[in-house]
């Protein structure tokens, strides 16, 4: 019996898999976190394909490996490419994917996916070059990537290396689809090209990079839309424009203040970094250094005062596994309305999570391979009760709308035509099940723009809290969600009022000092 060419393409990826430890070969790895709570995507080293967790495991990821499963791409990703992805969960009860990489040609790519709830596979939905904007300057052939979800108007920054090592930005608008954003860092000083980036509301956007053997680099964007450059432990020399807008390649170390501190086993190589934030906007900055231990370093607010970055205590190796490797790779997930942080990585040969929550840090656990807490029922919602009006973000995310109207087409015909082949008892499982399976194609990979289908994403767990938000937008309330889900909860139906909110408005939440 002839296999469909979907069934096929599984077997044969499949097939490349089974022989393959896929963890002890991980590349790159990207997380985030949606009202179902974390997800990852990671590139297997061997075979360049995208794996991922399930789409429709809830509170836990769950990452598949007898067999793995993989993200069909229209541009294949190049083998060692950076990843940023980001996701939200939408009032109707599907689960989307934003990935960022980089093809062959080193091209940006943006691919769209939407989760089939009943299987917990990804389904393409658009793919886009996106670095090819006018005005663009090219990415660097190994540039970092890092994307950040900053609401429905504002909709994504995605921030890159050019070629000489800039730090720039690209933004997705839903007015005006993808263009060049703005310059974040002239420097072109840097020993790693890893980038990391967290939104903490009214565009308060810290991005975190290497900067030297014994330095990072943090660019903060300002209320005025540049953004202000720092360095720890050794700080830049005051008296100059540190900042986006200042046009210099290089930003002097005040060489006479003595650092507070010194970021330990760390050499300005690592293959990952990451950033969180939390409640108290506290800023959270973690690595993995060359003695393949998660190190840890934040900045504390106190009222309304940020003080400096600091080290923290590390944490011994139930609660954070050595690495496999020294400069590990690893990636983060974090919510901000729980402070709750999970950082997965490679140890002892599997990817292991390991959880902070109310400030403490939970014994790592590795990561199932086998689904216990999924969503059973399409369309269903989160185990929450409720949510609160700031986790309510939308954005539009370029699905083409000849792709959507050629999948409603073949769902119809498949409906009505199931109809007429069934008895009336098995008419509606039928329907439901044809329905799902003819799910939206993939629309014609080109340039996306203001005129792309902007999806009606309500919710993207982005965890802000409603007083962070505009207070002229009306919405029914809510129950706001537990801190943290301590055990799989069954989904329950999103409420119909859920409408969507708008982007928060800078006059809620002040920048800090």
């Amino acid at each position: 019996m002839a296999r469909s060419a979907h069934e096929g393409w599984h077997l044969r990826h499949w097939a490349a898999f089974l022989s393959l430890p896929a963890p002890s070969l991980c590349g790159s790895m990207a997380a985030w976190w949606t009202d179902l709570g974390p997800s990852f995507v990671l590139q297997n080293a061997s075979t360049g394909l995208l794996t991922y967790s399930l789409c429709h495991s809830n509170n836990t990821p769950i990452y598949p490996q007898d067999p793995p499963i993989a993200l069909r791409t229209t541009y294949a990703p190049k083998n060692g490419t950076s990843l940023a992805a980001t996701g939200w969960y939408d009032r109707i009860g599907s689960t989307w994917a934003s990935v960022f990489y980089q093809n062959n040609n080193d091209d940006i790519v943006n691919a769209v996916y939407k989760c089939d709830n009943r299987t917990g596979l990804y389904e393409p939905q658009d793919s886009n070059v996106i670095s090819d904007r006018s005005g663009t300057p090219n990415p660097h052939t190994n540039t970092g990537l890092s994307v950040t979800l900053l609401g429905e108007q504002e909709g994504y920054r995605v921030f890159y290396h050019d070629r000489a090592k800039a730090l720039q930005s690209l933004q997705f608008k839903a007015t005006d689809g993808w263009s060049y954003g703005d310059p974040v860092s002239g420097n072109t000083n840097r020993s790693s090209m890893e980038i990391h980036s967290m939104f903490s509301g009214v565009r308060n956007v810290t991005v975190v990079t290497p900067r030297d053997a014994k330095n990072m680099e943090t660019a903060r964007l300002n209320v005025d839309s540049t953004y202000f450059i720092e360095t720890f432990p050794t700080p830049l020399r005051g008296g100059l424009n540190n900042t986006s807008a200042s046009n210099r390649t290089s930003f002097p170390y005040d060489s006479s203040a003595t650092p507070s501190f010194e970021l330990e086993a760390w050499d300005g190589d690592p293959k990952a970094i990451g950033i969180a934030i939390d409640t108290d906007l506290t800023r959270h900055i973690f690595y993995i250094g060359t003695d393949r231990a998660v190190h840890w370093i934040a900045a504390f607010v106190s009222a309304r005062v940020e003080g400096g970055f600091r080290a923290q205590a590390g944490q011994n190796t139930e609660v954070w596994p050595l690495a496999d490797e020294p400069n590990s790779d690893f990636t983060i997930a974090s919510h901000i309305e729980s402070s709750s942080i999970r950082l997965y990585y490679v140890s002892g040969g599997r990817i292991i999570e390991t959880k902070y929550r109310d400030g403490n840090w939970d014994s790592a656990t590795p990561v199932e391979t086998s689904n216990t807490t999924v969503i059973i029922e399409e369309g269903a919602g989160t185990g929450n009760t409720g949510l609160t009006t700031g986790a309510k973000a939308g954005i539009g995310v370029g699905v083409s709308v000849g792709a959507l109207l050629i999948g409603a087409a073949a769902a119809a015909f498949w409906i009505l035509r199931g109809k007429k082949a069934t008895s009336p008892d098995e008419e509606t499982t039928t329907a439901v099940d044809t329905a799902a399976a003819a799910g939206p194609p993939m629309s014609q990979a080109g340039s996306q723009d203001a005129t792309s289908f902007r999806a009606d994403v309500a919710r993207t767990g982005s965890g802000l809290n409603g007083d962070k938000w505009d207070a002229e937008v009306k919405d029914t309330p809510i129950t706001p969600p537990p801190r943290e889900l301590e055990s799989p909860k069954t989904a329950s139906e999103l409420p119909e009022a859920n409408d969507r909110n708008e982007l928060p408005t800078k006059h809620h939440v002040p920048e800090l000092p």
